[in-house]
């Protein structure tokens, strides 16, 4: 088959503004701290140098009357700034090591990132996106706190008052000088509003949370929480879609719930018990809208069909438990299969909206990603025609013969429309590509088996993917579950209390869809076996990080404890 870009395009800023690619969470915040100073904009820098480990180290030597001794011992500052305060690239590699920029402790260590090395594919945008639709207040609130002790003005230096741990005190003198001045571009890209607004305010309810320990937490820790979490909901939210998203051109248009979105983190219990595509529940809600023939769509009733993210506490693959939970991610990454082609379905009814077929159809052009869908229900009369062209085009009749017995059946599958068959072809060519950089992508917002992350994977393939909660993932989730909202606003003030360890597993249930312990009705022994350790190990998680401690074993002294004491009176 002969197929161009515009036959395969992935990318699609209306669905989702990251591009199917590796991250690394340390990038993605140093380049949402542009957007968070500027308002969704992005600096303008001219002239300015390659960033290198030497220049840095000069950066600092510029104050030299407030860093006393540094001058004396360049080498020694030198290899603190590579080992602590720096991301590289390449690190060890002599030939092709680089610096990406100071480490993301404080807001103005953009400034000293090589844009080359510094990319994140977009991923900032999309959680600007987020912030902006789930909680326009926060954006606010976070740039107070990660901008802590500078001026403001043209330099933005330290303001010598603000007391700042040792690490972001260099950052901020590295970022304090007169080489780096720069200025706001004059006009701001307008990001496209998440398709699932649910997970935006959930993901802004938790830093709201997280932003209550700010008097108490070191800073450098609670910035690690803020990553760890902001890479907790990009994986989420990219599960969701991969479900959310093939329901909706199932369907042929976008679900009211997700136009009208229901979720209240703050004064739910169960905030996402009306959403159509949610992990907490696997029974179709009593409130769900019904169709015309009084029966729930099809994308509805395949909500019987989202899996929970089922969660093995255990440290061995071998086991039941682990067995479930690799069952259940491969599950959830199996949801890429049904999500490319629907990418490649929409981007198609744009296209055909923007060609010069479409335009003599279309009263008026679509601007969402609703708007487009409303073209597979009511489809103008030239449409079939515009793809059976397109067809043509990359598979002529008189090449067909030569085309592989995959290619061949889905050319002569008559019962599907023209562009069912042509997203189809190109599905076949490019789903392996797509799905390649997606498991990549999901793998590292996740932080495959690091301490913050809530994936592991070993060698060899018995040891196959399965979510499993890590050490400092399962702190900063203790952390936002121990506190409640008080006030009569919602969100403005928490206190922190105690909780038992079975309201911490419903809790991440009803929030996260994180299961633990699953309803499973036909559950066998070895199944409950393999719960029971589940909750056992739980515990003793809970016990290594300091939460929990076991006084005896009666019910109500099996509970969780703030480390921290927050209360706003």
């Amino acid at each position: 088959m002969n197929l161009t870009r515009s036959d395969y395009e992935f990318n699609n800023t209306k669905i989702c503004q990251i591009m199917p690619k590796q991250i690394e969470l340390n990038r993605v915040l140093i380049n949402l701290y542009m957007l968070l100073r500027y308002g969704g904009r992005r600096p303008v820098t001219r002239g300015r140098k390659e960033v290198t480990l030497d220049y840095i180290v000069s950066q600092l030597t510029e104050h030299s009357d407030m860093l006393i001794g540094f001058n004396d011992h360049p080498d020694l500052i030198k290899d603190w700034v590579y080992s602590d305060l720096i991301d590289v690239v390449f690190r060890g590699n002599v030939d092709k090591e680089a610096v990406v920029s100071p480490m993301p402790l404080h807001l103005n260590a953009y400034k000293l990132r090589n844009p080359k090395h510094a990319m994140d594919y977009r991923a900032s945008e999309h959680l600007f996106s987020l912030l902006r639709a789930g909680d326009p207040q926060l954006i606010e609130r976070l740039k107070d706190f990660l901008g802590q002790g500078m001026t403001g003005g043209d330099i933005d230096s330290y303001d010598d008052e603000t007391t700042l741990d040792l690490d972001t005190l260099m950052i901020v003198r590295m970022v304090g000088t007169r080489n780096l001045k720069e200025r706001v571009s004059g006009r701001g890209e307008e990001l496209d509003p998440p398709l699932c607004k649910g997970q935006a305010k959930l993901m802004c309810s938790d830093l709201r949370r997280l932003l209550t320990y700010e008097n108490v937490v070191p800073r450098s820790i609670l910035i690690g929480y803020i990553q760890t979490t902001l890479g907790l909901h990009l994986g989420l939210y990219l599960l969701r879609l991969f479900h959310q998203f093939p329901g909706w051109t199932r369907d042929h248009q976008a679900t009211s719930a997700c136009l009208n979105c229901p979720v209240d983190p703050d004064t739910q219990n169960s905030p996402f018990s009306e959403c159509p595509y949610a992990f907490q529940s696997s029974e179709v809600s009593k409130s769900s809208e019904l169709s015309e023939s009084g029966k729930i769509p099809k994308s509805q009733r395949l909500q019987n069909f989202l899996p929970e993210l089922l969660i093995d506490m255990g440290e061995d693959y071998k086991s039941h438990m682990a067995y479930l939970s690799q069952e259940n991610c491969a599950t959830h990454y199996a949801a890429m299969n049904d999500y490319i082609p629907a990418v490649f379905t929409t981007n198609q009814l744009f296209r055909y909206a923007n060609s010069s077929t479409g335009q003599s159809q279309l009263a008026q052009q679509p601007q969402t990603i609703a708007e487009a869908l409303q073209l597979l229900a009511n489809s103008p009369s030239n449409f079939d025609i515009y793809f059976e062209n397109l067809i043509d085009t990359i598979l002529p009749p008189h090449k067909l013969a030569e085309e592989k017995a995959e290619v061949q059946a889905i050319y002569n599958m008559k019962e599907l429309s023209p562009l069912e068959r042509f997203v189809q072809l190109v599905a076949l060519e490019r789903t392996k590509y797509y799905r390649k950089y997606l498991v990549h992508q999901i793998d590292s917002v996740l932080m495959k088996n690091k301490d913050a992350g809530l994936l592991r994977q070993g060698k060899g393939s018995r040891n196959r993917r399965r979510w499993y909660i890590g050490s400092r993932l399962l702190e900063v989730l203790v952390q936002i579950a121990v506190l409640e909202p008080v006030g009569q606003t919602p969100g403005a003030n928490f206190r922190s209390r105690p909780i038992l360890i079975d309201q911490f597993v419903e809790w991440l249930k009803q929030r996260y869809g994180i299961v633990l312990i699953p309803d499973k009705p036909n559950a066998t022994i070895q199944d409950y076996e393999a719960f029971n350790n589940n909750f056992h190990f739980l515990k003793e998680r809970l016990r290594e990080i300091g939460f929990y401690t076991d006084l005896s074993d009666a019910y109500n002294t099996q509970t969780i404890r703030p480390r921290y004491a927050i209360d706003p009176k």
